[in-house]
């Protein structure tokens, strides 16, 4: 099914992006196959957000989409927590989250501290990526189940599916960079499965089966790039719907495509913080198999300097800030965690990085006063 030159090119993004093990498979023409560079197929890794999609299927199979959440405000409903349109920060006030503990009882006290998190604005006013959501989608599914979150997930969706290597236990192998570390228990619902790529497109092809596959890819609201349905963010590739979820976490990084109307799929895993990077390479490969084409890179205009001036500041949420300036020659330049990169206008409000660590990557300014970075809404304080 594969042509030579979907290994070459996974070889190659590989190397070029000194990851130490990636592992990919793809679904099409009711085959799949897969493929893997410095480890086995078999390998177990860390998804991280591609947990999400799991979540959205356990949740949707259990609750009403319209039901309150008894925990934020009456306006808050289901739907709200698995779009991202909620309003709420990206994380709690603090970010460590070991303090809940190990026990069965580590998400609800979790949950019980989620009247902390900010709002930063109404309901379905901006979309934004909000993991608080998650935790408490999966508090209010496990409870529904009469069940721990990991027992409901083990049940509802990775039996039901036939996934023998999904669940909440060690990858096989370390994540590296900067930031290799544990997953806390807590967490769970917003990224915690470790998987294979078989079992990952096993599930891709499960969630095309089932009916809420189709109610999770309904457009609810639009991301810097792109669209949201219920845990799966959506794109166009020459015209043709793909949905899918990334996942990136303590050195590790990964990637679900699924393509409905061609009933295809592609699974990217990687032990690397930058290995998005290589898979977005593997990715074009997989599209130029099963559409015929590659993404579109992005077209670059010119802003007047009233416009880039506009934008400069410094921006925060509970997960990070983003300090924004102007260069008159290269448009924005972002500092962040100890990096510094250049960004290009492709609108009025919304910027593309061409080149460097952070190639591909996107953020853009949907409110006077706010920056979405990482997919997350920062407020400008500065």
């Amino acid at each position: 099914m594969l042509e030579r030159r979907f290994f070459e090119v996974s070889e190659a993004a590989a190397e070029r992006w000194q990851v130490p093990a990636l592992a990919v498979g793809v679904l099409a023409g009711g085959e799949s196959e897969t493929f893997a560079v410095g480890c086995a197929p078999e390998t177990r890794f860390r998804v991280a957000s591609i947990t999400k999609p799991f979540v959205a299927h356990l949740v949707l199979s259990l609750l009403d989409a319209d039901e309150p959440t008894g925990v934020w405000p009456a306006d808050v409903r289901v739907r709200h927590l698995l779009s991202h349109t909620a309003g709420f920060d990206c994380e709690l006030p603090h970010s460590d989250m070991t303090g809940f503990g190990d026990g069965d009882d580590a998400l609800a006290r979790c949950v019980a501290e989620l009247p902390s998190v900010r709002r930063l604005v109404g309901l379905d006013q901006l979309w934004s990526y909000c993991n608080p959501g998650y935790w408490l989608a999966g508090s209010l599914a496990a409870a529904r189940a009469g069940s721990t979150f990991e027992d409901a997930i083990a049940t509802h969706v990775c039996a039901a599916a036939a996934l023998d290597a999904t669940d909440f236990g060690e990858p096989d192998i370390s994540g590296t960079g900067r930031d290799v570390r544990g997953y806390p228990r807590a967490r769970r619902p917003s990224g915690g499965l470790v998987s294979t790529v078989d079992d990952l497109l096993r599930f891709a092809s499960w969630h095309l089966e089932q009916p809420l596959g189709a109610q999770m890819r309904v457009v609810t609201a639009k991301p810097v790039r792109g669209v949201y349905g219920f845990g799966l963010f959506g794109e166009r590739v020459a015209g043709v719907d793909v949905w899918g979820h990334s996942g990136s976490f303590g050195g590790f990084q990964s990637s679900l495509l699924i393509v409905p109307d061609r009933e295809a799929a592609f699974v990217g895993l990687t032990n690397s913080e930058i290995g998005s990077k290589a898979l977005r390479e593997v990715e074009d490969e997989f599209f130029a198999l099963v559409i015929g084409a590659r993404r579109a890179v992005p077209t670059v205009v010119e802003l007047s300097p009233e416009l880039y001036a506009a934008r400069v500041g410094t921006y925060a949420n509970a997960g990070g800030s983003w300090r924004v300036a102007y260069d008159g020659d290269d448009g924005l330049v972002v500092t962040t965690n100890g990096e510094t990169f250049r960004a290009r206008a492709i609108d009025d409000s919304s910027f593309y990085v061409p080149e460097g660590r952070h190639i591909y990557e996107r953020f853009d300014f949907p409110r006077d006063g706010f920056g979405r970075f990482g997919s997350t809404l920062a407020e400008r304080v500065a």
